[in-house]
């Protein structure tokens, strides 16, 4: 994600009589949603089928109020559950569960229509187009289809298309992400876009061409795997590179940004925004976070990766800079009374946990760690920490018992005066 972006995330949660309860791991949730954007009214038609195991009693999810249920099929809405933040549900037993939504969805909290009729835009907030969970420590599975006239307007969404048909004068595009990720990472959108491809890397713009830009890509690709010494989650990656300003998020196999960054990148070699959304392909979207509160393992990660690279492809002077400029941020930060712990219970949802710190504190104390264990214990122990918690959700500590495996030394000072204080 953008340091620029603005996020917050709703708590959802499952609810059993007297007592929160979540899905058990090994049952991850199953999503199925079928949008039907109207580009004249700026509305959304939508269908959703939630798989999910729990007990008897009540459910919550969260929606925001631009989302309005008008039908609900296999349990029965509690009080004003079809309007507002929340969505209660009644079931009657105890097992798998299977609900269907039908509902209307106006724009809201990252989603978005574009100006000019330039088409639409999700960012991270799942509960704007569809009822969700979206705490970051509930993982699921994800089938999106969107429904459209035939025009010039082409969708993209989360993991990868697997089919694109037409039938009585509407396109079907159906995408599917196959492997459980956090919900905050079903973004999509739609334009009028022409793609550009090498192999794994897709580039969808407002013109094809783009062989400067696949190419940086696929050397900054190479560069993490080489550091993460593990594969990505989603074998395509694809760049999306939208008539919109300051955008900047990654998402399952996905990444969404300004189409006038793109040619920042390939005139002036600013590879800073690839890069960054790039590196959260494994440290975001194939190492989790389980709260809101090691929030830096996904954000400080993927600002240091983005600098390391920075430092493969235009020399050590350039990484300094960064790092320089890091630290006159982060001084101003303090001089303006805004430092917190890196790893902080306070932060309740993204919204709390955003900001400059998880970014800048973040890649600062991982440049120090590199300083301190040497180029071969601290790269063999991001190695061992990707690949050990590939697929699946860790925390501070986590990270630092593989830091300490892998340099052969107790991190518990340098981790308590840096990170816990």
């Amino acid at each position: 994600m953008n340091l620029t972006l603005v996020v917050s995330v709703a708590s959802v949660l499952a609810v059993a009589p007297g007592a929160w309860a979540l899905p058990a791991p090994e049952e991850a949730t199953r999503y199925s949603v079928t949008l039907r954007p109207d580009f004249r009214k700026q509305v959304f038609q939508g269908e959703e089928q939630l798989d999910f195991q729990a007990a008897a009693g009540i459910v919550q999810f969260s929606k925001q109020p631009g989302l309005r249920i008008t039908k609900v099929t296999g349990g029965n809405l509690v009080k004003d559950g079809a309007s507002g933040a929340a969505v209660r549900v009644r079931l009657k037993r105890s097992g798998r569960q299977t609900l269907r939504f039908r509902y209307t969805v106006t724009a809201g909290r990252g989603l978005k229509w574009l100006a000019n009729d330039k088409g639409f835009l999700s960012t991270f907030y799942c509960d704007a187009w569809m009822i969700c969970n979206d705490r970051p420590d509930h993982r699921a599975t994800m089938r999106l289809e969107i429904v459209q006239p035939a025009s010039d307007f082409l969708p993209v969404g989360p993991g990868r298309l697997v089919s694109s048909t037409q039938v009585k004068g509407e396109h079907h595009y159906v995408f599917e992400q196959a492997e459980p990720v956090q919900t905050y990472l079903f973004s999509f959108a739609a334009a009028r876009l022409q793609g550009s491809t090498d192999d794994n890397f897709i580039i969808y713009a407002g013109a094809g061409g783009h062989g400067i830009a696949l190419h940086k890509t696929r050397t900054a690709a190479a560069f993490f795997l080489e550091k993460a010494s593990t594969e990505p989650l989603n074998r395509t990656y694809t760049q999306v590179f939208l008539p919109e300003t300051g955008i900047g998020q990654e998402a399952a196999g996905l990444a969404l940004m300004s189409e006038e960054y793109l040619q920042a990148l390939e005139r002036e070699d600013d590879v800073d925004l690839m890069a960054h959304e790039l590196a959260h392909q494994w440290w975001g979207v194939l190492v989790g976070i389980r709260s809101w509160s090691d929030f830096w393992l996904n954000e400080g990660m993927a600002e240091f990766m983005a600098d390391a690279f920075v430092e493969r492809h235009q020399g050590r002077r350039a990484y300094d800079q960064r790092m320089n400029k890091l630290h006159q941020r982060m001084a101003a930060l303090q001089k303006e009374g805004k430092d917190r712990p890196l790893r902080w219970d306070g932060w309740k949802d993204a919204h709390e946990a955003l900001g400059p710190i998880p970014y800048v504190k973040g890649a600062l104390f991982l440049d120090n760690l590199r300083k301190q264990l040497g180029e071969t214990r601290f790269w063999g122990g991001i190695a061992l920490y990707t690949r050990r918690h590939a697929r699946s959700l860790v925390d501070t500590r986590a990270f630092q018992r593989a830091m300490e495996e892998a340099s052969g030394r107790s991190l518990a000072q340098l981790f308590d005066e840096a990170v816990y204080k």
